[in-house]
Protein backbone atom coordinates (compact mmCIF):
# COMPACT_ATOMS: atom_id res chain seq x y z
CA UNK A 1 0.00 0.00 0.00
CA UNK A 2 1.23 3.44 -0.81
CA UNK A 3 2.88 5.45 2.29
CA UNK A 4 0.42 8.21 1.53
CA UNK A 5 -3.19 7.56 1.30
CA UNK A 6 -4.42 10.72 -0.12
CA UNK A 7 -3.11 9.18 -3.54
CA UNK A 8 -5.14 6.14 -3.31
CA UNK A 9 -8.64 7.16 -4.15
CA UNK A 10 -8.30 6.23 -7.90
CA UNK A 11 -7.42 2.76 -7.32
CA UNK A 12 -9.90 2.11 -4.73
CA UNK A 13 -12.84 3.63 -7.08
CA UNK A 14 -11.08 1.52 -9.89
CA UNK A 15 -11.05 -1.70 -7.14
CA UNK A 16 -7.11 -2.31 -7.78
CA UNK A 17 -6.75 -2.42 -3.49
CA UNK A 18 -6.19 -5.77 -2.31
CA UNK A 19 -8.58 -6.82 0.81
CA UNK A 20 -6.06 -5.87 3.13
CA UNK A 21 -5.48 -2.18 1.33
CA UNK A 22 -8.72 -1.42 1.13
CA UNK A 23 -9.90 -2.07 4.59
CA UNK A 24 -7.41 -0.01 5.67
CA UNK A 25 -8.07 2.92 2.96
CA UNK A 26 -11.41 3.10 4.22
CA UNK A 27 -10.38 3.18 7.86
CA UNK A 28 -8.23 6.61 6.46
CA UNK A 29 -11.92 7.84 4.78
CA UNK A 30 -13.52 7.52 7.87
CA UNK A 31 -10.72 10.52 9.10
CA UNK A 32 -10.70 12.02 5.92
CA UNK A 33 -13.29 13.82 4.29
CA UNK A 34 -11.86 15.06 1.12
CA UNK A 35 -10.52 11.65 -0.17
CA UNK A 36 -14.03 10.37 0.74
CA UNK A 37 -16.00 13.41 -1.67
CA UNK A 38 -12.99 12.45 -4.06
CA UNK A 39 -13.23 8.71 -4.11
CA UNK A 40 -17.39 9.03 -3.92
CA UNK A 41 -16.94 11.12 -6.99
CA UNK A 42 -14.57 8.96 -8.91
CA UNK A 43 -16.54 5.85 -8.22
CA UNK A 44 -19.81 7.59 -9.35
CA UNK A 45 -18.05 8.55 -12.32
CA UNK A 46 -16.52 5.18 -12.76
CA UNK A 47 -20.21 3.57 -12.37
CA UNK A 48 -21.46 6.10 -15.24
CA UNK A 49 -18.48 4.75 -17.42
CA UNK A 50 -18.98 1.50 -16.74
CA UNK A 51 -22.62 2.32 -18.04
CA UNK A 52 -22.43 4.28 -20.67
CA UNK A 53 -19.59 1.41 -22.88
CA UNK A 54 -21.55 -1.36 -21.95
CA UNK A 55 -21.90 -2.89 -25.45
CA UNK A 56 -21.97 -6.51 -26.12
CA UNK A 57 -18.21 -7.32 -27.88
CA UNK A 58 -18.38 -7.97 -31.75
CA UNK A 59 -19.17 -11.84 -32.57
CA UNK A 60 -16.06 -13.04 -33.54
CA UNK A 61 -13.70 -11.08 -30.93
CA UNK A 62 -13.74 -14.53 -29.17
CA UNK A 63 -12.53 -16.41 -32.45
CA UNK A 64 -10.58 -13.87 -33.26
CA UNK A 65 -8.70 -14.39 -29.50
CA UNK A 66 -8.33 -17.90 -29.75
CA UNK A 67 -6.94 -18.22 -33.11
CA UNK A 68 -4.22 -16.04 -32.05
CA UNK A 69 -3.67 -17.47 -28.86
CA UNK A 70 -3.31 -20.82 -30.83
CA UNK A 71 -1.36 -19.82 -33.33
CA UNK A 72 1.56 -17.39 -31.31
CA UNK A 73 4.47 -19.18 -29.43
CA UNK A 74 5.05 -18.13 -25.82
CA UNK A 75 7.89 -17.10 -24.40
CA UNK A 76 8.76 -19.30 -21.28
CA UNK A 77 9.84 -16.78 -18.06
CA UNK A 78 12.81 -15.70 -16.91
CA UNK A 79 13.55 -17.19 -13.25
CA UNK A 80 13.17 -14.10 -11.37
CA UNK A 81 12.80 -11.71 -13.71
CA UNK A 82 9.22 -11.12 -13.21
CA UNK A 83 9.96 -10.32 -9.87
CA UNK A 84 11.86 -7.57 -10.32
CA UNK A 85 9.46 -5.92 -13.38
CA UNK A 86 6.38 -6.32 -11.51
CA UNK A 87 6.39 -2.27 -10.30
CA UNK A 88 6.73 -1.14 -13.10
CA UNK A 89 4.48 -3.32 -14.98
CA UNK A 90 1.95 -2.52 -12.26
CA UNK A 91 2.96 1.28 -12.68
CA UNK A 92 2.15 1.07 -16.37
CA UNK A 93 -1.01 -0.29 -16.05
CA UNK A 94 -2.25 2.10 -13.81
CA UNK A 95 -0.98 4.86 -16.32
CA UNK A 96 -3.20 3.16 -18.87
CA UNK A 97 -5.94 3.00 -16.62
CA UNK A 98 -5.33 6.53 -16.22
CA UNK A 99 -5.45 7.39 -19.58
CA UNK A 100 -8.86 5.53 -20.67
CA UNK A 101 -10.38 6.62 -17.97
CA UNK A 102 -9.67 10.29 -18.95
CA UNK A 103 -9.95 9.98 -22.48
CA UNK A 104 -13.65 8.31 -22.26
CA UNK A 105 -14.51 10.90 -19.09
CA UNK A 106 -13.59 13.82 -21.60
CA UNK A 107 -16.21 12.28 -24.69
CA UNK A 108 -19.10 11.77 -21.32
CA UNK A 109 -18.55 15.45 -20.41
CA UNK A 110 -17.20 14.05 -16.72
CA UNK A 111 -14.21 16.52 -17.09
CA UNK A 112 -14.10 19.81 -18.93
CA UNK A 113 -12.73 19.49 -22.34
CA UNK A 114 -11.80 21.82 -25.15
CA UNK A 115 -15.11 22.54 -26.75
CA UNK A 116 -17.26 21.59 -23.68
CA UNK A 117 -18.97 23.39 -21.52
CA UNK A 118 -18.66 23.67 -17.93
CA UNK A 119 -22.21 23.15 -16.76
CA UNK A 120 -21.64 19.82 -18.94
CA UNK A 121 -19.17 18.45 -16.64
CA UNK A 122 -19.31 17.59 -12.84
CA UNK A 123 -16.92 21.07 -11.22
CA UNK A 124 -16.36 19.18 -8.00
CA UNK A 125 -14.86 15.84 -9.23
CA UNK A 126 -13.22 18.06 -11.67
CA UNK A 127 -11.37 20.09 -8.84
CA UNK A 128 -11.09 17.03 -6.58
CA UNK A 129 -8.69 14.88 -9.84
CA UNK A 130 -7.26 17.86 -10.71
CA UNK A 131 -3.39 17.19 -10.91
CA UNK A 132 -2.60 20.10 -8.85
CA UNK A 133 -5.39 19.67 -6.23
CA UNK A 134 -4.04 20.63 -2.95
CA UNK A 135 -5.69 20.00 0.08
CA UNK A 136 -5.86 22.58 3.39
CA UNK A 137 -7.41 21.89 6.37
CA UNK A 138 -9.08 24.47 8.86
CA UNK A 139 -7.84 26.18 11.40
CA UNK A 140 -8.06 24.37 14.79
CA UNK A 141 -10.69 25.22 17.16
CA UNK A 142 -13.14 25.47 14.28
CA UNK A 143 -16.72 23.48 13.79
CA UNK A 144 -16.12 19.78 13.10
CA UNK A 145 -13.65 19.37 10.63
CA UNK A 146 -13.44 20.75 7.76
CA UNK A 147 -10.86 21.46 4.44
CA UNK A 148 -10.68 22.93 1.20
CA UNK A 149 -9.46 21.27 -1.72
CA UNK A 150 -8.04 24.02 -4.32
CA UNK A 151 -7.14 23.92 -8.10
CA UNK A 152 -4.76 26.83 -9.06
CA UNK A 153 -5.49 25.81 -12.91
CA UNK A 154 -8.86 25.48 -12.54
CA UNK A 155 -9.35 28.06 -9.84
CA UNK A 156 -11.76 27.18 -8.06
CA UNK A 157 -12.15 25.05 -4.89
CA UNK A 158 -13.96 22.84 -3.24
CA UNK A 159 -15.15 22.78 0.53
CA UNK A 160 -15.33 19.46 2.72
CA UNK A 161 -16.32 19.42 5.85
CA UNK A 162 -17.38 16.91 8.45
CA UNK A 163 -19.13 16.27 11.43
CA UNK A 164 -20.88 19.63 11.16
CA UNK A 165 -24.10 20.37 13.26
CA UNK A 166 -27.16 22.06 11.76
CA UNK A 167 -26.98 25.92 11.85
CA UNK A 168 -29.51 27.66 14.30
CA UNK A 169 -32.77 28.19 13.55
CA UNK A 170 -33.53 31.24 11.23
CA UNK A 171 -29.95 31.26 10.58
CA UNK A 172 -27.26 29.20 7.71
CA UNK A 173 -23.97 28.67 7.28
CA UNK A 174 -22.13 30.97 4.66
CA UNK A 175 -19.02 31.23 3.02
CA UNK A 176 -16.45 33.37 2.44
CA UNK A 177 -13.49 33.76 0.13
CA UNK A 178 -11.18 36.62 1.52
CA UNK A 179 -8.47 38.38 -0.53
CA UNK A 180 -6.66 41.73 -0.11
CA UNK A 181 -10.03 43.33 -1.16
CA UNK A 182 -11.74 41.91 1.85
CA UNK A 183 -14.87 38.94 1.99
CA UNK A 184 -16.96 38.36 -1.23
CA UNK A 185 -20.20 35.70 -0.48
CA UNK A 186 -18.96 32.19 -2.15
CA UNK A 187 -22.23 29.98 -1.05
CA UNK A 188 -24.56 29.17 1.43
CA UNK A 189 -24.60 25.74 2.81
CA UNK A 190 -27.78 23.32 4.62
CA UNK A 191 -26.08 20.74 6.15
CA UNK A 192 -27.36 17.37 5.24
CA UNK A 193 -27.74 14.52 7.93
CA UNK A 194 -24.72 13.55 8.81
CA UNK A 195 -23.25 16.25 8.99
CA UNK A 196 -20.91 15.89 5.60
CA UNK A 197 -20.61 18.35 3.33
CA UNK A 198 -18.87 18.98 0.05
CA UNK A 199 -19.65 22.78 -1.77
CA UNK A 200 -18.32 23.82 -4.45
CA UNK A 201 -16.89 27.80 -3.58
CA UNK A 202 -18.45 30.29 -6.28
CA UNK A 203 -16.15 32.48 -8.20
CA UNK A 204 -12.79 32.17 -8.85
CA UNK A 205 -10.50 30.50 -6.10
CA UNK A 206 -6.55 31.26 -6.95
CA UNK A 207 -5.39 29.45 -3.77
CA UNK A 208 -3.60 32.79 -3.11
CA UNK A 209 -7.30 33.69 -0.07
CA UNK A 210 -8.48 32.48 3.13
CA UNK A 211 -11.87 30.66 3.03
CA UNK A 212 -13.91 31.16 6.05
CA UNK A 213 -17.52 30.35 7.00
CA UNK A 214 -19.99 32.68 9.36
CA UNK A 215 -23.20 31.90 10.76
CA UNK A 216 -25.45 34.63 9.21
CA UNK A 217 -29.29 35.04 8.93
CA UNK A 218 -31.37 32.48 6.24
CA UNK A 219 -30.72 33.92 2.64
CA UNK A 220 -26.98 35.01 3.28
CA UNK A 221 -25.48 38.45 4.11
CA UNK A 222 -23.61 40.76 1.56
CA UNK A 223 -21.00 41.36 3.75
CA UNK A 224 -20.20 39.20 7.30
CA UNK A 225 -22.27 40.11 10.45
CA UNK A 226 -20.63 37.54 13.04
CA UNK A 227 -17.29 36.11 13.51
CA UNK A 228 -15.85 32.94 11.49
CA UNK A 229 -16.39 29.50 13.01
CA UNK A 230 -14.09 28.13 10.35
CA UNK A 231 -10.94 29.61 8.74
CA UNK A 232 -8.86 27.98 5.99
CA UNK A 233 -5.56 29.53 4.89
CA UNK A 234 -4.76 28.79 1.49
CA UNK A 235 -1.79 31.51 1.51
CA UNK A 236 0.41 28.91 3.05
Amino acid sequence: MSADPHLLTGAYAAHALSDTERLAFERHLDACPPCAAEARALREAAARLGAAVATPPPAALWERVRAEVATTNQVPPVPGRIGRRLPSLLAAAAALLVVAFSVTALGLGLVGGPGRSEPAADPVAAVLAAPDARRVAARAGGVGQAEVVVSRQRGRAVFVAAGLAPAPAARTYQLWVVDRSGPRPAGLIEVPAGGRVTRLLEGRVTGSEQVAMTVERRGGAARPTSEPVVVVDLRA
